[in-house]
C-alpha cells in the first residue's frame, strides 16, 4: 500500500470539501437573503415570503376583501402564499441543482464506501440541513 498516495488523495479530499463547504455557505447566506412575491389573480392581494417559506409580508391592494366572505379570504390568502412559497421553492432548487450535482460527483469520485466516506459526512450533512432548512416539508418527510 502506497501511504504517500492515500495522503495526496486524502489531502485533495478535504480541499475539495473544504472548498464545497465554503460554496455552500455562500450559496445558504445568498438563499437566505431572497424572498419571493405572489400576486392573485384578481391583483387584490400579494404575499411575500422568505427563503424558508415563512410569510414576511401581506399586502392588500384595494378594499374588496372587506366584503368578501370569510371562506373566500382565507382561500384568496391561502393560494397567494402557496404561490409565493411554489416560487421562492424554485429559486432555491435553480439554485441548488448545480451545488447538489457538485457534491454527489464528489462523492462517486471517492467512492461511496471509501475509507473518504466518514470525511464527506460532514459536507452531505450541511448540504442536508441547508436544503431541510430552506425547504421545511422536505425535512418533516413530506
Amino acid at each position: 500500500m502506497n501511504f504517500g498516495n492515500l495522503q495526496a488523495q486524502m489531502e485533495q479530499a478535504l480541499a475539495q470539501i473544504t472548498e464545497k463547504q465554503q460554496e455552500m455557505r455562500k450559496v445558504e447566506q445568498d438563499l437566505l437573503s431572497r424572498t419571493a412575491t405572489a400576486r392573485s389573480k384578481d391583483r387584490m392581494v400579494s404575499a411575500t415570503v422568505k427563503a424558508g417559506g415563512e410569510l414576511a409580508k401581506l399586502e392588500f391592494h384595494d378594499d374588496r376583501y372587506r366584503t368578501m366572505a370569510r371562506a373566500e379570504l382565507a382561500d384568496a390568502l391561502v393560494k397567494v402564499v402557496e404561490q409565493a412559497r411554489a416560487d421562492m421553492l424554485d429559486q432555491v432548487n435553480e439554485t441548488m441543482a448545480p451545488q447538489l450535482g457538485d457534491i454527489a460527483d464528489l462523492r462517486e469520485s471517492l467512492g461511496g464506501a471509501s475509507p473518504f466516506s466518514e470525511f464527506l459526512a460532514p459536507l452531505m450533512k450541511m448540504q442536508k440541513d441547508v436544503t431541510d432548512s430552506l425547504n421545511p416539508e422536505r425535512g418533516n418527510g413530506k
